[in-house]
């Protein structure tokens, strides 16, 4: 029983990780042309910057923090793919 369980419990994971993936993989074309901190994971890329506001063309904008000052992250994230470099880091202005 407790076996039985268990697989039970990893199948549900696996398919609760590839629902998110597929989630944020859905946002290819809005992916940031541009990404200061983009992260490589489990076959996926995601562009992890923090700043004032999201930038231009992400797709999944959330707040990370509301005091002292309110900060976003983007959550978007795209295949890994030879064809699907880490885009360059961003100008400062």
């Amino acid at each position: 029983m407790k076996s039985s369980t268990l697989v039970a419990i990893l199948v549900l994971q696996a398919v609760m990780v590839m629902g998110i993936l597929s989630h944020s993989l859905a946002a290819d074309d809005n992916f940031p042309k541009c990404c200061d901190n983009c992260n490589s994971w489990s076959g996926a890329q995601f562009c992890d910057d923090v700043g004032p506001k999201c930038r231009d063309g992400c797709v999944n904008c959330h707040v990370v923090q509301t005091r002292p000052v309110k900060t976003f992250r983007c959550g978007d994230g795209r295949a890994a793919l030879p064809e699907n470099p880490c885009p360059p880091p961003c100008k400062k202005n």
